[in-house]
């Protein structure tokens, strides 16, 4: 397996947000690092990881009720 890079648009809105989401995403080993880009509309996160889906982050993300959409 080699590492990729996804990338998403969110629903993140407060610097809450970002706590639950890294909280969420520390219980993944396969996360290496992600951040939120809070200056873009999208609130876009990105996520380094190894062997992960989209689908696997967006529903992992829906379970703290935050809508994550993989931008192509």
């Amino acid at each position: 397996m080699e590492d990729c890079i996804l990338i998403f648009r969110t629903s993140i809105v407060r610097k809450q947000d970002v706590k639950r989401v890294g909280t969420l995403l520390a219980q993944y080993p396969q996360i290496h690092r992600w951040n939120v880009d809070f200056e873009d509309w999208e609130k876009v996160l990105r996520i380094e990881c190894l062997g992960m889906s989209p689908a696997e982050i967006s529903d992992a993300l829906r379970t703290i009720n935050i809508c994550a959409r993989e931008l192509e």
